[in-house]
């Protein structure tokens, strides 16, 4: 695994660090770094599975079906999904203790979970994260990675826990928060994520869409789909349906 900075914050790189028990919190991506950290990581073709992950999954349901004949029908094959509040209900604010993290692990959008299955089985889709919960934030007083957990870290907690052979398929996952780099205006919301996740899988903005509980993470000038999560559990698949104005028969 690699660690890609988007501007001079320092030299930084990335493994697979198991600091924790066996199998437990602890094996997931963690940044090593010298200086700031770096905030975009590309994810790595063999990650750790977390115990209690489940590998063998049903068929698709007809919703979820439904779903990726949406997708299809609007030519969007770069699948991004916001974090907090959309691949689970959890919120981590500046960083989840790691104490937290069995609450925020089984509070998982059980849509997302199942989506990011179907979408890795079929193979022809491209998959992101993009969340505002930014590694630089390991460095605010009282936190680090060995008491905290957030960002792409805790993406892939998630991903590690419920889909793992879906995680390899989440080239990219970028935590960034504009305002702790600058506050450059145009960054704003999940404009940089969006732009970074474009130039990492060379596609253009309108085969793109972003899932997110914020309306304000999906304004943007580039092009991509913006569509909102509306429940406080997290991602359904009625979002998409919904963003239209219909929900199809298929339910």
């Amino acid at each position: 695994c690699n660690v890609t900075p988007s501007q001079p914050l320092g030299t930084a790189m990335a493994e697979v660090v198991d600091d924790g028990p066996p199998g437990g919190p602890g094996a997931v991506l963690s940044y090593l770094r010298e200086g700031a950290p770096s905030y975009i990581a590309e994810v790595p073709t063999t990650v750790p599975v977390m115990e209690g992950g489940h590998g063998g999954h049903p068929a698709h349901s007809a919703r979820c079906q439904a779903f990726i004949e949406w997708l299809d029908a609007r030519g969007l094959d770069v699948i991004v999904f916001d974090m907090d509040r959309t691949m689970s209900r959890g919120h981590c604010g500046q960083g989840l203790p790691r104490d937290q993290i069995e609450g925020y692990l089984e509070g998982r959008s059980h849509d997302f979970v199942e989506a990011a299955q179907a979408l890795a089985d079929l193979g022809r889709h491209r998959l992101a994260v993009a969340t505002g919960s930014d590694p630089l934030e390991y460095q605010l007083p009282g936190q680090g990675m060995d008491t905290h957990i957030l960002g792409p870290d805790l993406a892939l907690a998630l991903l590690n826990r419920w889909c793992p052979e879906a995680t390899a398929k989440f080239e990219v996952m970028v935590g960034y928060d504009f305002e702790l780099h600058g506050g450059n205006v145009h960054d704003k919301g999940k404009r940089y994520h969006m732009r970074r996740i474009a130039e990492h899988y060379g596609a253009e903005f309108r085969q793109m869409v972003l899932f997110d509980d914020s309306q304000g993470c999906l304004e943007n000038e580039d092009g991509w789909l913006g569509v909102k999560v509306s429940d406080s559990l997290g991602f359904r698949f009625e979002d998409c349906f919904e963003h239209q104005g219909e929900l199809p028969g298929a339910q």
